[in-house]
């Protein structure tokens, strides 16, 4: 599906009928990153519209000129927002950047947002600046059996830079989901993104005032986004679920599927406008 927001086309899928949930994938990786883990957490679960959407020059939505920096994304989310939700209330839920995103977005003030769920945000936009944790070696724990590629794989190289527990089912979820997406984004759109506009100018979400339920989740060994900056900036929200599971990483979403469908589906009942 598509639509075309100031003469860009922007690539979007939909799952379901019902409460419309909007996805916002990482950096620079694509719906997928994100649609995976949304779809396994809501099988069986009727009610929702889960929107997935490519943002600019990731996926199969093209770079833009006029997209410059994180607050032209965010006014081009509050336009696809007005195009393919309109005006009643939605939930919305950000991996990694995309959490940082919907982060942007609530500070606004310009969305009907009745609820967040933020896995591993990226809540500083300045890698230099982001309160990390080391991950060592005795942290890591490679599963036996682990079928390693014959011949160099760059792919798989990022899979154990980035994952705490590798067995082969993440290897192959790491494989569908995050690696293809590298290959296809606008790499020149991507790095100039990064360096000139990565942040919101709005980027102390220590401001933020949203009384709608929030669940933040991450993973105690993410060295890319970290789990404390989080929790300096969120902390006095007052419907906040702040939680840092151990043994995962940046991609806690397949490291451990249980922990994050449990915690998502708790958020949707906590959505519940009578909840």
């Amino acid at each position: 599906m598509g639509i075309t927001i100031d003469g860009l086309p922007v690539y979007y899928e939909e799952q379901g009928e019902g409460v419309p949930i909007l996805c916002l994938h990482g950096f620079p990786v694509d719906h997928r990153s994100i649609k995976g883990c949304v779809e396994a957490a809501v099988k069986g679960v009727d009610g929702y519209r889960r929107i997935y959407l490519d943002l600019p020059g990731m996926g199969k939505t093209p770079s833009a000129k006029w997209i410059k920096n994180a607050d032209d994304m965010v006014d081009l989310l509050r336009k696809f927002v007005g195009q393919v939700i309109g005006e009643e209330g939605f939930l919305l839920a950000g991996y990694s950047y995309g959490g940082y995103l919907a982060l942007g977005m609530a500070h606004t003030g310009l969305f009907n947002i009745d609820g967040m769920f933020i896995l591993a945000p990226a809540m500083v936009a300045n890698h230099k600046n982001r309160k990390l944790p080391i991950a060592t070696e005795a942290d890591r724990y490679i599963c036996k059996g682990l079928q390693r590629p014959s011949a160099p794989n760059p792919d798989f190289d990022m899979f154990l830079s980035s994952s705490i527990v590798a067995n082969n089912e993440k290897w192959q979820r790491f494989k569908e989901e995050i690696a293809p997406a590298f290959k296809i984004a606008d790499k020149e759109f991507t790095d100039n993104y990064r360096k000139r506009g990565y942040a919101v100018s709005c980027e102390d979400f220590r401001k933020l005032q949203f009384n709608k339920p929030v669940t933040v989740l991450c993973g105690r060994q993410d060295n890319m986004t970290g789990f404390e900056d989080a929790w300096d900036m969120l902390k006095h929200l007052p419907r906040l679920t702040y939680t840092v599971l151990d043994r995962v990483g940046h991609n806690l979403q397949f490291e451990n599927p249980e922990a994050f469908n449990f915690h998502f589906k708790n958020w949707l009942c906590r959505t519940f406008k009578n909840a």
